[in-house]
This record gives C-alpha cells, structure tokens and sequence, in this order.
C-alpha cells in the first residue's frame, strides 16, 4: 500500500512540474514577444523622426533594424522599399518591395508599389502583373490604372491601355496624372 501511495504521489508531484513548465515557458515567450514589440515600436518611432526629419538614410537603417527582430512584418518592408524609392534606388526598394509582398500578397498598397518600382526600372512586364493585382484587391485605386494605363502603352498594349485609361477616368476624371496620361495615350497612339 505504500508503495501505491508513494507511486501515486509521485506521479502527480511530476505531472504537475510537467504541467507547470509549459505555462512558465509560454509566459517566457509571452515575455520575449512583448520585449520585442516594444522593441519595434521604439524602432519604428525613431524611424518615422528621422523621416520627418529628411533623414532617409538613418530611418532606413533604423527600419532594418525593427526588421531584423520582426522579419515577417510586410509593412516594415514596405516602408524601407518607400525610403529607398524616394533615395531613387529603385533595385533595394524592388527588394523590400517583394518581400512585402510575399509576406502580405493581398495588400493593394503593396502590389501598387511593387508595380510603380518595376515600371521605373523598366520591367513592364512584371509592372503590369503587380498594378493588375493591385486593382484586383481594390478596383477604386486611380493610380493603379493609371500605372497600369502607361506600362500597357509601353508594352504596345494600346486597346487595353486605352481600357485603364477609361477605368481611370470613371473614378476621377480631374485627377492629374489622369489628365497627363489622356496627353501621352493620344501621342503614343493609345487613341483609337
């Protein structure tokens, strides 16, 4: 009988260490994940100063960073593809761009950008996919179709260059870049 005994407590005293050491590491990680999103968040503050500062460079680093400890965050991404746009290094920006995208496919913004980046870099091809899943996700984006409009037209797609061009100006007529791209569908022969 007391070897049941001594048995049977024994196992519950284990079951229950067993029991309790899930619970601290979970805590353990609960603990590490909010070191680290405060972490990112600090990052990110300090990133978005140096940007209103004008400081691209800085806030690029400091983003790689908050990056480096969320690495599947699509939206740091994407806001190191911004920066290194605006630096004009279109090949990075391409770079983070893709990353964002592969992380967050169903993000119009994203898909925009991957679109715009391509396009300045003379993929057109690649361009165009991006700017038709960007209006995919989200058909009220006039400057979708109008990226879309202009690679079409380089790619000598007029007649469905012309179609953007139309969805464009459903959305808004008096849009700038609407009206500049109605200028260059006329002298690239978009007009039919």
């Amino acid at each position: 009988m007391f070897k049941r005994t001594f048995f049977l407590a024994s196992f519950l005293a284990y079951s229950c260490v067993a029991i309790a050491v899930p619970s601290i590491s979970h805590a353990q990680v609960q603990l590490a994940q909010m070191r680290t999103s405060t972490q990112v968040r600090q990052l990110l503050d300090d990133g978005r100063r140096l940007v209103d500062r004008g400081d691209y460079a800085g806030a690029i680093s400091v983003y790689q960073q908050a990056a480096e400890l969320e690495p599947r965050n699509a939206s740091i991404h994407s806001a190191i593809g911004y920066l290194y746009a605006q630096q004009g290094n279109y090949s990075a920006s391409l770079s983070s761009y893709r990353r964002a995208v592969s992380l967050n496919p169903n993000n119009p913004d994203y898909q925009y950008a991957l679109g715009f980046v391509s396009g300045s870099m003379g993929d057109y091809r690649t361009a165009k996919e991006a700017y038709r899943s960007a209006i995919r996700l989200n058909r009220n984006n006039v400057n979708s179709y109008v990226g879309l409009a202009t690679v079409l037209l380089r790619l000598g797609e007029h007649s469905n260059a012309k179609w953007a061009y139309e969805e464009a100006v459903k959305i808004d007529p008096n849009h700038p870049q609407v009206r500049q791209l109605k200028t260059l569908m006329n002298t690239k022969g978009g007009r039919r």
